[in-house]
């Protein structure tokens, strides 16, 4: 059979193993532009996307009431987003003055944060693997002879 010193090294192998696909997850999901696309294109896709949810009524353009149209539903959003700014509600902290360029919602399956969540699962279970391993006590029964 295998000793206690083969064992803690298969616990250790599997504990970097687990941190490695970890941060690997972490860092891929950090860089949020598809790879191979220029800021340009990013930034036009971004826009294209807005136009998009304001056309079809997604994102923050869904809660639009019926009896007000687009110029007022847009005047009161940019008032809201104002005044709580400057009172510091609903976790804004954001200068009125310089609204961000392009607001997306996220109404979809986020593939990232999956990717991240199944990384620190795996990586959970092979340490916990690791651990049970190492600490794990063969009985050994011995041949009467």
């Amino acid at each position: 059979m295998y000793g206690r010193r083969h064992i803690h090294r298969v616990a250790a192998l599997l504990t970097a193993v687990a941190a490695l696909a970890f941060f690997a997850g972490s860092v891929q999901a950090a860089n949020s532009r598809p790879a191979g696309m220029t800021k340009a294109d990013y930034r036009a896709l971004m826009l294209r996307s807005e136009a998009l949810n304001e056309k079809y009524h997604l994102g923050i353009w869904a809660n639009k009431p019926a009896a007000m149209g687009w110029q007022e539903y847009r005047a009161l959003v940019l008032r809201s987003k104002a005044l709580n700014a400057k009172y510091g509600l609903g976790g804004a902290h954001v200068v009125a003055s310089t609204p961000p360029a392009v607001t997306v919602a996220e109404n979809g399956f986020v593939w990232g944060d999956f990717a991240i969540g199944a990384a620190a699962m795996l990586g959970l279970v092979l340490v916990a693997t690791g651990v049970f391993a190492a600490t794990r006590r063969i009985p050994r029964t011995r041949l009467s002879s």
